[in-house]
């Protein structure tokens, strides 16, 4: 269950938003990513739509192997980026990437370049957050900065387990949350809205109400669950 929505300043700039998500919920293996193109440049809509396709395209290659490491599916993601971009410059089209990708052979990859949150929720309650890498003095690493593979955060993982929850967020949603609540909002969404006719225009109703005010920026929570 994900959504994005436009962020006070874009909506009142007339903006569109410059968030993406990506999610394929499937038995084997699923894939969930949130991309955060960056504001201050001019095609990161495109940029952040081109990532999310990116880490698609990487996951179904990364698949075919029992045995590739988390670098080996990052490579391919920043290649295809690059490629699904075409014509535009990849510094017009920054954007951070956050993505969490099973392989179907009992493992599974967590990665982040740039801000934004990657945590789950076991299924005893006890919430563990992918920790992430930062410049410092409000810079992030995003592709199309420059950056490195050490810039990336990742490590490979065990898969979704039964009640177990994953939540993905960008810097919009991510800033404002409390470490100790990010646990009950995972619930939240996928026990009180997801039993609703329709959950995800609840979560963007949600997401356009957001209670922290002066927050302008635009907002995607992806929440995925193993009932």
């Amino acid at each position: 269950m994900a959504t994005s929505v436009r962020g006070p300043g874009h909506m009142q700039e007339g903006l569109p938003c410059q968030d993406a998500w990506l999610a394929v919920a499937a038995p084997h293996a699923s894939l969930a990513v949130v991309c955060d193109g960056m504001g201050s440049r001019p095609r990161s809509r495109e940029g952040s739509r081109a990532a999310a396709l990116a880490v698609r395209d990487a996951w179904r290659l990364w698949q075919r192997s029992p045995v590739g490491v988390v670098e080996d599916m990052i490579r391919i993601v920043e290649a295809a980026w690059r490629l699904r971009l075409g014509r535009v410059a990849a510094d017009e089209a920054s954007t951070t990437c956050l993505f969490y990708a099973e392989d179907g052979h009992g493992r599974a990859a967590q990665a982040q370049l740039g801000d934004g949150l990657i945590a789950r929720r076991g299924a005893d309650g006890a919430v563990v957050v992918h920790p992430s890498r930062s410049e410092g003095f409000g810079l992030t690493h995003a592709l199309g900065t420059p950056h490195t593979l050490a810039d990336w955060s990742f490590a490979l993982v065990e898969p979704l387990a039964p009640q177990e929850r994953l939540v993905l967020a960008t810097d919009g949603v991510s800033e404002d949350l409390e470490p100790g609540r990010i646990g009950d909002l995972a619930t939240w969404v996928a026990d009180e809205l997801g039993a609703l006719q329709h959950p995800a225009r609840a979560l963007a109703r949600e997401l356009r109400n957001w209670p922290v005010p002066h927050h302008r920026d635009d907002k995607t929570l992806l929440v995925m669950w193993k009932p």
